[in-house]
């Protein structure tokens, strides 16, 4: 029994640095080969609006994320420079919805928009009220 205890602990400790250093290569293939296979991930949109003149925003506007399908390598470029909903926006838009195709990804990442949610967004928008001119106060001429 005591030479069992004393292979099975020489085992483990002789030669430490080979170990570690396979172990590193290990794990290392790993992290290649898994950034090659195909993925998903949901990655938060930034919404590029371009707001009425007549209209703002009233608070922040609602997250959007999008379920974008690629390699894994292409989907850590989306951390980087996010996606983006581009839309014009006029009072009565308030509430539009929101297709995969609405979403627009950086030319250098090569992935595919599959879903995005939420499906409409909400937008909490406020006229502008209208500014009147102020009234001249012409040169008076005193009796």
């Amino acid at each position: 029994m005591l030479s069992f205890n004393r292979r099975f602990r020489s085992a483990i400790t002789e030669h430490l640095p080979v170990k570690f250093s396979a172990l590193f290569f290990a794990v290392v293939m790993w992290v290649i080969v898994r950034s090659e296979e195909p993925s998903e991930a949901w990655v938060d949109v930034h919404l590029a609006l371009t707001l009425d003149s007549a209209v703002t925003m009233a608070a922040q506007p609602p997250t959007v994320q999008a379920l974008i399908s690629g390699r894994g390598r292409e989907i850590l470029k989306l951390y980087s420079t996010s996606p983006e909903l581009r839309r014009s926006i006029a009072m009565d838009d308030s509430v539009f919805a929101v297709h995969p195709a609405d979403v627009f990804t950086p030319n250098e990442a090569d992935v595919k928009v599959v879903d995005v949610r939420p499906h409409f967004v909400h937008l909490p928008l406020a006229r502008i009220a209208p500014v009147a001119p102020k009234a001249s106060r012409g040169n008076r001429i005193s009796p």
